[in-house]
């Protein structure tokens, strides 16, 4: 290889402007998979009532774990 081959093996062209935003099909590989959530599942539960429900279980772990030592 002459070095003149070698030198533009190397050298890199820069573009004149700079590049234009990415199109959307090449963006990501996952874009437009993602399907919004409705609406109707944000007014679902009032709050109170999971943290009701993790506070009934809770009870009853515990309950069963003191019985199971009282009963031993």
């Amino acid at each position: 290889m002459t070095p003149e081959e070698q030198r533009s093996v190397r050298e890199r062209v820069v573009p004149a402007s700079p590049p234009t935003e990415t199109p959307e099909c090449e963006a990501s590989t996952c874009a437009g998979i993602s399907t919004p959530e409705s609406v109707e599942l944000h007014t679902a539960w009032p709050s109170w009532i999971p943290l009701l429900v993790i506070a009934v279980m809770v009870v009853c772990c515990v309950g069963f774990a003191v019985g199971r030592i009282a009963g031993w």
